[in-house]
């Protein structure tokens, strides 16, 4: 297969890996060439047919084209999600697929985006799909996130905590996780980093959690905007986030913004941290409560109860991480997602 992919650079980003993980699944089916801001060749000028002319492929022998995860307009002070307004694909003859993002944010931007340029397939991580579908008249599909199993997996590293929770709270869109830290914590309103509260000030944990080895690292904690006094980010990105999962008994996974499974899940998943997740009607078919995870109540009235069972251990537990782990190597990976994709198409 030849393969254009529309996206922005995100090798550099420090969080996010989703979008490079895509174009690297993608690259496992055929060749790619990428075109977006950040790559040498880009040209906010450019059309399509220039984009073609760029690429090493001759225009008859392209076989699809995907708008990446990274290539929208992300500025909320602008209207439109469309980056390039130049690049028209709704003439085309050539299978082009729509890899919907943050589907929060400026929807009816992107769905009108997605009518505009005729996509064949839009591929979402959401629930509602069908009612975007029926809107649109467009062919979507539900593809959840992933994780890669280079970045992501079992490095076999003692389990130094109990439970962790890195990233940002959120309130603006859940509460969930606010409400475990207030149920955990002395003082909520302040932004943590366990490491570096420990020493210099009383322990931040309530009496009743202080049993258990307890990691957390949110955005915004430290000293100097994220960072400590040694100029070190407090929340750790790239192999420190993937060993520090594995270090984990259990990992707080929560659905993000209007009920999306985010990529956590799944990070988890690969790197042998029990999923800890509140009850939730999104999950659908893809975690279920003592197979694969280990579910709570929303109101946390067992929380303290669960995190006990997952501190102490034992055969169900261990059967729940290695029952996780089983399923991620087996459909839970990009490759996996890429190949439903191609599939769906009938390229496979």
């Amino acid at each position: 297969m030849k393969i254009v992919i529309l996206a922005k650079n995100r090798e550099r980003y420090r969080s996010g890996y989703y979008h490079e993980d895509w174009i690297r699944a993608f690259r496992k089916y055929g060749e790619c060439y990428v075109y977006g801001e950040g790559y040498p060749d880009y040209d906010p000028r450019d059309t399509i047919e220039d984009v073609f002319a760029k690429s090493p492929f001759e225009k008859g022998q392209i076989d699809l084209i995907v708008v990446g995860t990274s290539w929208e307009n992300e500025d909320e002070d602008n209207p439109e999600s469309d980056p390039h307004p130049n690049i028209k694909l709704g003439h085309l003859d050539i299978p082009h697929i729509f890899l919907l993002n943050k589907e929060y944010k400026k929807l009816e931007a992107k769905l009108r985006y997605a009518v505009e340029n005729r996509f064949d397939l839009v591929c979402t991580v959401h629930h509602d799909y069908e009612k975007w579908a029926q809107r649109t008249g467009l062919r979507f599909l539900r593809v959840p996130f992933a994780a890669n199993p280079e970045r992501f997996r079992d490095f076999g590293l003692p389990k130094r905590y109990d439970f962790g929770f890195t990233g940002g709270l959120y309130t603006r869109w859940i509460d969930i996780r606010y409400r475990v830290k207030k149920l955990l914590f002395v003082n909520p309103q302040i932004k943590t980093n366990l490491s570096l509260a420990r020493p210099f000030k009383q322990n931040p944990i309530k009496p009743q959690f202080r049993k258990y080895r307890i990691y957390w690292a949110e955005w915004g904690a430290g000293v100097f905007r994220g960072r400590d006094l040694l100029g070190r980010r407090v929340v750790p990105f790239g192999p420190k986030y993937a060993k520090l999962l594995n270090m984990c008994k259990s990992f707080l996974c929560t659905p993000s913004a209007i009920g999306i499974i985010g990529t956590r899940f799944f990070e988890c998943m690969a790197t042998k941290a029990l999923i800890l997740c509140p009850r939730s009607g999104h999950y659908g078919d893809l975690l279920e409560d003592s197979y694969n995870c280990l579910m709570f109540e929303p109101d946390l009235s067992d929380f303290a109860e669960k995190l006990d069972a997952v501190a102490k251990g034992g055969e169900e537990i261990k059967h729940i991480v290695e029952t996780a782990y089983k399923d991620f190597l087996k459909k839970h990976t990009y490759e996996h997602r890429v190949r439903t994709i191609l599939r769906e198409l009938k390229f496979v």
